[in-house]
């Protein structure tokens, strides 16, 4: 003990060095991470550096190709279910769902530089505000019992509040203002708006069954639901969140997303392993394209030039052509890819394997 004081304070002479050496050795007191990402110690966060989740430099945005090269599997823990990427894209939160934590990993070393337990319950799908600061993680469990939404903190890594919704919220977003949280509760038929700056509930949209997935306009005037029971995309009037109509997809609607420019919504069918593509100003559909086996989640390369969808049970990502909606690549990926992101500058995305553990690494410019 007498030589790691002497340690301490020798090194301590040399500033902010003598501190994250200190840290290394675990003569400081708090949480550490170890080089496979777990959370040692107290609490849930590190005390690695933790790289900003937003800043005001906005991206100069890659041209996007039309087969894109995979990079090597990335280990970030037991069952990863859903990725979501911080505004400025130096980040990933991870929900490892069985696992019961949210993994962080700095996407300039793909690196796992943190690991949060999640006290309240298994964590699905997670949601970026704005701003960088909170991470909104819905939260239920297998028997039902637990349906809430976990407000974290990114500062301090931390989960500091829940905020019960209806039952089973699935894939939640924030409003491009950050003012407000949609999340579709699956078993409720549902969607709840939140309050983010109370983090309380406003009231609760009834759609048809059942919602699985939300997203919004770039103008943040309009939120799309994918409906997966009813086969049907519900789209929202935001400012006084009145249903404004349906259009009717194909079977199990489950995820969606807007392109960039707002022209069309697209959205994938899992159960017809398909994309359906929605034009916005006529709300017709106006494609439908063939993808892999049991597709649940989908993405905009941000200079709408593609699209880029997870088949499951097809252990694949499809390219899309957004001009022609014919398939330009099938790329193979890990075990069960569940979802996916793309960074903002559109130079990556990164794919959650289920059963691998693993994220895959896909470059986007070639």
């Amino acid at each position: 003990m007498i030589v790691g004081l002497v340690v301490v304070v020798l090194l301590a002479a040399v500033g902010g060095v003598g501190w994250f050496a200190a840290s290394q050795f675990g003569l400081l007191g708090g949480s550490t991470t170890s080089s496979t990402g777990t959370s040692v110690g107290g609490g849930g966060g590190s005390n690695e550096e933790i790289p900003p989740a937003a800043d005001s430099t906005e991206p100069e945005v890659a041209t996007s190709v039309p087969i894109p090269s995979l990079g090597a599997a990335i280990p970030v823990g037991k069952t990863p279910g859903y990725i979501a990427l911080s505004p400025n894209g130096r980040l990933a939160y991870i929900a490892n769902r069985n696992a019961g934590v949210v993994t962080v990993m700095d996407t300039s070393v793909n690196k796992v530089i943190a690991t949060i337990p999640v006290q309240a319950g298994p964590p699905q799908y997670l949601a970026f505000a704005p701003d960088g600061k909170r991470v909104y993680v819905s939260i239920f469990n297998d028997q039902k019992t637990i349906n809430v939404v976990g407000v974290l903190d990114t500062t301090s890594n931390s989960i500091t509040s829940t905020i019960p919704v209806g039952t089973r919220p699935f894939a939640l977003a924030v409003t491009p203002d950050g003012s407000k949280l949609y999340v579709p509760n699956h078993d409720s038929g549902t969607v709840s708006v939140i309050d983010t700056a109370t983090s309380t509930l406003v009231h609760d949209i009834k759609v048809a069954p059942n919602p699985h997935w939300v997203t919004f306009s770039p103008d943040g005037t309009k939120a799309y639901t994918a409906n997966h029971e009813s086969g049907v995309v519900t789209i929202i009037n935001t400012a006084d969140d009145t249903v404004l109509g349906e259009v009717k997809v194909q079977v199990s609607p489950h995820s969606l997303e807007v392109a960039p420019d707002n022209s069309v919504v697209a959205n994938v069918n899992y159960d017809s392993d398909s994309v359906t593509v929605i034009d916005t100003n006529t709300d017709q559909v106006i494609a439908t394209v063939p993808v892999g086996k049991k597709p649940q989640d989908i993405a905009w390369a941000p200079d709408g030039r593609f699209v880029y969808v997870t088949a499951v049970e097809g252990d694949n990502l499809t390219v899309i052509n957004a001009q022609t909606w014919t398939v330009t690549a099938t790329l193979p990926t890990g075990d069960a890819p569940t979802s996916l992101a793309v960074t903002p500058d559109g130079k990556k995305a990164y794919v959650t394997n289920l059963n691998s553990g693993t994220l895959t690494e896909v470059n986007l410019t070639g």
